[in-house]
């Protein structure tokens, strides 16, 4: 005999319980005891049936031994007419045998005679991503991977074009992180309108966004990306008051070859050489040829499969600095490096800029200073006054997570916090000025010093000794490479090294080459020297040999 579902089937209950994979619907007759629940609650949980006779006890082995106690207890109440409400959060155990945090709540309906006769409600499931950002209402970055990924799994012929607004701190502070929202959902609907019959668009992070096109060329790439720039610039209003907005976007060519996420990764890179080098033009990442960018997705597929194998390829190179007074050995930096099966030995200027700018080189780059301390520990053990000098880059710095991360590694390794100098590289500048304070300020209170890398590129400036509590500024090569003769550059080195001993901050001239530009820089009061006058980078193996 059949489970009695009267008061149960309703063509409402099966609408509305089809519009959420993560949101179920559940309804108990509580004169019969049977419950009817939500398809996508039967198939994810493994449970008897979308019909359930006694549905608060099989449920109840699905919850979590921690939890059960309460939710027994509190469908007992609702049961015994002691409340008419059910309100709590618990794990849940799903098919797969895994616990996902949930939702439940439910109220008690009562029908004509006021006696109470229906118990419904909704389950929502935490451990599913809802597919639509709740700022933007556009598809969000879980969306977006799951259409990268069936591109790549048919093939598709496409380009990924990822966007981003360039100037919205600069909205933020003069009006408001609510009016700044307000601007953000603007922009997501004018990006809607221009890319909806083209194609896909979905907010990533922060304020990017990803735009997928099948069957484009890549003229029609840039003529939309031209038509969005305007659409930026001069027709986005909120409140009746016209903001313009700055964009930078990169694009790249896929055919199905490459996963999503070194397609992604090449998206993301280009996008950040639009950003920080060509004004907001459109980067392509293929721009030379079709075979340029099938190589470079072939580094980038290369690169993320050694990331993922225990860093497998890679290894760091030493690079000593010496006195300016006595040339003497006093510290050394750390270099990344990479070799490849396939690929043999791949220079640095080519695969940093790519992993500086992915998500994964914060693991990645604590993985380089618990590295480097551990190796560079026996020169410190022989000479006490040695300072071992580690890049770190945007992604690391901009984790809050990373202070915790270096205090770690420095307890772990043993390695002295006086004896690690970590360089500011040029993107490390650009983060919002009161927090790169924070950070740096938190990081000498461990005894660590800071420097400033390639001072004189990009974001540099004299400010930054008045900013931040900095030891040392590294002035970049492109000063000293013909220093001798030209006047300009004799006048910024003076300049600036007199302005840093003045605020007893140290002086490294770097891309020292021969003795003549050595004797030549004599004149400034410099602290000390790196580049190939002294030594190229070397192994660890011959920098201890070297120098041990």
């Amino acid at each position: 005999m059949g489970l009695d579902t009267s008061g149960l089937d309703s063509r409402i209950f099966e609408g509305f319980a089809d519009t959420s994979k993560r949101r179920y619907l559940y309804v108990c007759n509580m004169k019969t005891g049977i419950s009817r629940w939500s398809k996508n609650a039967v198939e994810y949980f493994g449970l008897p049936g979308e019909y359930m006779e006694d549905a608060g006890t099989i449920w109840a082995e699905h919850i979590h031994p921690e939890d059960r106690g309460k939710y027994i207890e509190d469908i007992k109440n609702v049961f015994e007419g002691k409340r008419d409400t059910h309100s709590m959060d618990y794990r849940a155990r799903n098919r797969d045998g895994e616990y996902v945090v949930c939702t439940c709540q439910g109220k008690v309906q009562k029908g004509k005679d006021g006696e109470a006769d229906l118990f419904l409600g909704t389950i929502e499931n935490h451990g599913i991503m809802d597919n639509v950002d709740a700022t933007t209402n556009l598809y969000n970055i879980y969306e977006f991977w799951r259409y990268m990924k069936k591109a790549k799994e048919e093939k598709k012929d496409s380009y990924l074009l990822v966007l981003g607004v360039n100037n919205f701190s600069e909205v933020n502070d003069v009006y408001g992180y609510a009016f700044g929202d307000k601007v953000l959902r603007e922009v997501a609907s004018k990006l809607y309108t221009l890319v909806r019959r083209e194609g896909y668009i979905f907010r990533l992070d922060g304020v990017r966004f990803a735009c997928c096109f099948e069957n484009k060329t890549v003229e029609e790439i840039e003529d939309l990306y031209e038509k969005i720039r305007r659409e930026m610039r001069h027709n986005i209003f909120v409140e009746g008051i016209r903001v313009a907005v700055y964009i930078s976007g990169g694009a790249v060519h896929s055919n199905g070859e490459f996963d999503e996420y070194s397609v992604q990764s090449s998206g993301r890179y280009a996008f950040e050489q639009s950003k920080h080098e060509n004004h907001g033009d459109l980067v392509l990442f293929d721009k030379d040829s079709l075979i340029n960018n099938k190589k470079n997705l072939e580094l980038m597929d290369a690169l993320r499969k050694s990331l993922l194998d225990g860093y497998k390829g890679f290894y760091l190179c030493y690079q000593p600095i010496f006195s300016a007074e006595k040339e003497e050995m006093i510290g050394g930096e750390a270099l990344l490096r990479w070799r490849n099966e396939q690929m043999g030995e791949v220079p640095p200027g080519i695969f940093i800029p790519w992993l500086e700018h992915d998500p994964r080189f914060f693991d990645l780059g604590n993985w380089i200073l618990k590295r480097a301390c551990t190796e560079a520990k026996p020169f410190v053990e022989k000479y006490p006054d040695f300072v071992l000098n580690v890049n770190i880059a945007y992604t690391q710095l901009c984790r809050i997570s990373f202070r915790d991360a270096v205090k770690e590694i420095l307890e772990e390794t043993g390695f002295p916090a006086q004896n690690l100098c970590l360089e500011l590289t040029e993107r490390c500048r650009q983060l919002e000025k009161n927090y790169l304070n924070r950070e740096v300020t938190y990081l000498k209170s461990l005894g660590i010093k800071i420097a400033i890398d390639d001072f004189g590129t990009g974001f540099s400036s004299l400010n930054l000794l008045s900013e931040l509590p900095v030891d040392t500024l590294k002035i970049d090569r492109a000063f000293v490479r013909d220093i001798e003769g030209n006047k300009a550059n004799q006048s910024i080195v003076r300049a600036v090294t007199d302005c840093a001993n003045d605020l007893n901050v140290h002086v490294c001239l770097e891309g020292m080459e021969d003795r003549k530009m050595i004797d030549f820089t004599k004149r400034f009061d410099v602290y000390s020297y790196q580049g190939f006058y002294f030594s190229r980078p070397i192994t660890l193996e011959a920098f201890q040999e070297k120098y041990l």
